[in-house]
Order: structure tokens, then C-alpha cells, then sequence
């Protein structure tokens, strides 16, 4: 079987770079854990291109990047500091800075469904597929993360 070509390797890195780093930045706590599970999310990418079609890249990479995430934090127990400059470096505006620091409070089963639903814009159905969580589930935590915020705000 072919590998795949740099092109096609480069142009996802390019494209979802910014998405994976985000998450993991996020789910990880620091930016040191973030940029190993930055790492080993791209490699596995690299190495599953080399094996079969993806059909949904973007479903793909969010499911690997909790699941490196996760496991990056089962062995880096301990560490809850993060660098927010470098998580909310995208934020256009003050409000917007503030929301993603409210959302970022979150316990992780809220803040991950808040952060891919609002922020990587994918619908419940998407993120289900993505993370292999019941759409019921998934919608129950949409609406307990949507009720803490309200209480934060």
C-alpha cells in the first residue's frame, strides 16, 4: 500500500493544527502535555493515512486527540495550571476571552461538549460519532454545561 503523500500529510497538519492543539491544550491542562499529545495525535494520523481511507478526518482527529489526551493524563496526575495566553490567543475580543475562561472552568465532560459543539462548531450527532459517546448523553451534558455557565455568569 502506498503512503500517503506529503502534500496530503501537510495540508491535514495545516488544516487541523490549530483545532488539535486547542483540544489538547484544553482537555491537558499545560502546554507540555499538550504539545506530546500534539505529537502523537499527528503520528497516528500519519501512520493511518499509510493504512486505510479516513473517511471523516476531522471526527477522526477529535477522537484520537481526547483519547491521547486522556491517556497523557493518566500518567501526569497532579499538573491543573495552564498558560491561558496560549489557549485563548485566537480570542478576537474580551468577551469572548472571558466565555472561553468560564468554559474552560468546566468539569471536562461539560467543557468537552461545550468546546466542540460552540467552538469547532459540530453537531451533537458529530461529536457522538467522534467521541462514542450516546447523543442522549451528550445532549444531558450540553444542557448541565449551558446551566453551570449561566451560573457563572
Amino acid at each position: 500500500m502506498e503512503r500517503p503523500g506529503r502534500e496530503e500529510y501537510g495540508r491535514l497538519v495545516e488544516e487541523y493544527a490549530d483545532m488539535v492543539t486547542r483540544l489538547c491544550v484544553i482537555h491537558t491542562g499545560n502546554y507540555t502535555d499538550a504539545e506530546d499529545c500534539w505529537q502523537n495525535v499527528f503520528f497516528k494520523l500519519f501512520r493511518a493515512l499509510g493504512k486505510s481511507d479516513i473517511p471523516n478526518v476531522k471526527a477522526w482527529l477529535i477522537k484520537v486527540t481526547l483519547n491521547e489526551c486522556r491517556s497523557v493524563l493518566r500518567y501526569r496526575l497532579g499538573k491543573s495550571s495552564v498558560n491561558f495566553d496560549e489557549v485563548t490567543a485566537a480570542a478576537e475580543d474580551s468577551r469572548e476571552f472571558e466565555m472561553l475562561d468560564l468554559v474552560f472552568r468546566l468539569p471536562p465532560k461539560y467543557r468537552d461538549v461545550i468546546y466542540l459543539y460552540y467552538y469547532e462548531e459540530l453537531s451533537v450527532e458529530e461529536i457522538s460519532k467522534a467521541t462514542g459517546t450516546n447523543i442522549n448523553t451528550l445532549k444531558s451534558r450540553l444542557k448541565r454545561g449551558r446551566e453551570k455557565l449561566k451560573e457563572f455568569l
